[in-house]
This record gives structure tokens, sequence and C-alpha cells, in this order.
């Protein structure tokens, strides 16, 4: 039986960077994204955990005037990192669908 490493999504957080006006609209999405996750029963981890990175990107393509490179690197590096943790391979580049211009 797969676990989530609840842990493990949380501080994927820690790692969101930018502007601060940024990180005041971004980080309640992603907290948002974490809740939903560790959430999710375990039979839904990898491909199952998608429509909720797909909700989640699409929230924030609402903020995109505030993502500059510094808060795209590290938005789609925590994206993936999450990604990792509940079985998507980063490789997979699963962001990009949903993404706006940022």
């Amino acid at each position: 039986m797969a676990v989530v490493d609840v842990a493990a999504l949380h501080q994927q957080l820690d790692f969101l960077d930018g502007h601060e006006e940024f990180l005041e609209k971004v980080k309640p999405v992603m907290s948002d994204l974490v809740r939903n996750l560790e959430n999710l029963p375990f039979t839904s981890l990898g491909k199952g955990t998608l429509p909720v990175f797909k909700n989640c990107i699409i929230s924030i393509n609402r903020f995109e005037e505030y993502i500059e490179t510094v808060e795209r690197e590290s938005l789609l590096e925590v994206l993936y990192g999450l990604g990792e943790v509940v079985g998507l391979s980063r490789e997979s580049e699963f962001a990009e669908e949903w993404r706006g211009d940022w």
C-alpha cells in the first residue's frame, strides 16, 4: 500500500521563493494543493493526482502577472517536488500542460 509522506509534502512549501506580493497570492493556493494531496486515498496516487495539480495550476494562472523568472523556477520546482512525493515523474513535465504564460 502506498503512503504519502505528509511531512515531505509540507516541506516542499518551504522552497517557494519570490517577491512578497507573489508569495501572498500563491502560498494559499499551494497550501490547498498540499491539503488536497494529503487527503487523497492511496489508490489515487500517481496519475490519479493529476486533476488536483490541474486545478492548482489553473488557479495560479490568475496570478501570472506576478510571476517572473525566479517565481516561475521556484513554483515549478515545488510543483514537481510535490509530484514526486505522490508518485509522479518529474520528467513527465505534467505542469506544462496547464500553465499559462508564466
